[in-house]
């Protein structure tokens, strides 16, 4: 009963109803492996979408003899081509070099500097508390999402680190999560990922991609049966009131 009534008062945002949406990036890739469809049905609807890549991307290739700046300036090219597939021209890369070697609070600054910068209503980033993720760049850009989240709102603590003005976002959305708790349905949208994830050839061969599309096929149609819409994108989202002393809502 208590728990009814606090999601009554206190419910979980409708992720698919604002105008304005960020979509955070590990690496050059992971918005369009995790959200790729989720992108082309929010912009086929006329949205608003932004993508922050925040690390550089220069550690990790199909060819282990490229990397460094050759391929940091590859993976840039194939960002730009696959965020223009999905309707999204609106790209920022951040500088942090791939490979977690870096604060996370350096990030998280350099994230709400963003999020202030381009005033999203929702934000999604991957989700840092899955027990099995082991890849740290992940882990950190999650926790600075989440620690941004306490910053972008407040002008003084921008001017702490050096930005100016403030933004508070109306959801926090988590992907990569393995307790989604708000479902957009792709049904329509869903080759979006494959298209999107051929433009990164320096990642992924044919089989890769075949073996991403079906695990996600099988995830969108087990949130199928669990939400009566057809084929949807999984994720864990917080309203603002959900972020700070709300305990109850790590359940929900």
């Amino acid at each position: 009963m208590f728990r009814a009534i606090l999601k009554h008062v206190a419910p979980l945002p409708k992720l698919a109803s604002f105008d304005r949406y960020l979509f955070i990036g590990p690496h050059p890739d992971d918005i369009e492996v995790a959200c790729a469809p989720t992108v082309r049905a929010l912009t086929d609807a006329g949205r608003h979408v932004s993508f922050l890549i925040v690390t550089d991307g220069c550690m990790g290739a199909l060819d282990p003899k490229l990397f460094g700046d050759e391929l940091v300036r590859i993976r840039r090219e194939e960002s730009l081509a696959s965020a223009k597939l999905l309707g999204v021209t609106d790209v920022t890369f951040l500088t942090f070099q791939d490979g977690a070697q870096y604060a996370f609070e350096e990030a998280a600054a350099a994230i709400a500097k963003e999020i202030v910068r381009l005033k999203p209503q929702a934000v999604f980033a991957p989700d840092p508390n899955v027990i099995s993720e082991c890849h740290y760049d992940h882990i950190k850009v999650g926790m600075a999402a989440k620690m941004s989240m306490n910053m972008a709102p407040f002008e003084s603590v921008m001017q702490s680190v050096g930005g100016s003005g403030s933004h508070s976002v109306d959801a926090l959305a988590f992907y990569y999560t393995d307790r989604p708790n708000c479902y957009i349905p792709i049904k329509k949208t869903f080759s979006a990922r494959r298209d999107a994830l051929l433009q990164h050839k320096s990642q992924f061969d044919e089989q890769g991609i075949n073996d991403i599309c079906m695990y996600f096929k099988l995830r969108s149609t087990r949130f199928a049966f669990r939400t009566f819409r057809g084929m949807c994108d999984g994720y864990r989202a917080l309203a603002p009131v959900h972020m700070h002393c709300f305990p109850e809502a790590s359940e929900w």
